[in-house]
């Protein structure tokens, strides 16, 4: 089944983008999931011992905000799906992608950053890299262009 897929991780730019990918959702009639993939590995040297709160930390935080993004979703008259990960963040979206057969990835890039021509900032490179990988179109919403698509 296609879907239009939401990469959220909170803060504006994920706003932003989950509204723009309600939006896309509703004019393409294609189901809506929005992912997050937590990264345990990511945080460093970090206690053994502390590994399974932080593990089950992340998951919280995740499940909170997907579940805000999934009443987004219904408040605007559309009903979306929710799925949690655990990994490297670009392999686990990537994983996903191709699992879900998504039409596009949504992305919001982080809160003080605009559009780059050039597109060499670190979202519009990992935007890319997915998207060289996977073949699927990803699209990066930025903050302030909430109210542009």
């Amino acid at each position: 089944m296609e879907c239009v897929v939401c990469a959220t991780r909170g803060g504006e730019g994920s706003r932003a983008a989950q509204e723009a990918a309600i939006r896309r959702a509703r004019q393409e009639r294609k189901p809506l999931v929005f992912l997050y993939v937590t990264a345990p590995d990511s945080l460093g040297d970090v206690d053994e011992q502390l590994i399974p709160a932080i593990r089950q930390e992340l998951n919280w935080m995740g499940q909170t905000l997907l579940q805000v993004a999934k009443s987004r979703s219904e408040a605007a008259g559309l009903k979306a799906s929710v799925e949690i990960r655990e990994g490297n963040v670009q392999l686990e979206i990537e994983r996903f992608l191709q699992e879900s057969h998504a039409v596009v990835l949504i992305l919001g890039a982080p809160r003080g950053q605009t559009a780059n021509v050039f597109g060499d900032d670190a979202v519009e490179q990992f935007a890319q890299t997915i998207q060289t990988d996977t073949g699927i179109p990803v699209q990066v919403i930025y903050p302030d262009s909430e109210s542009d698509d």
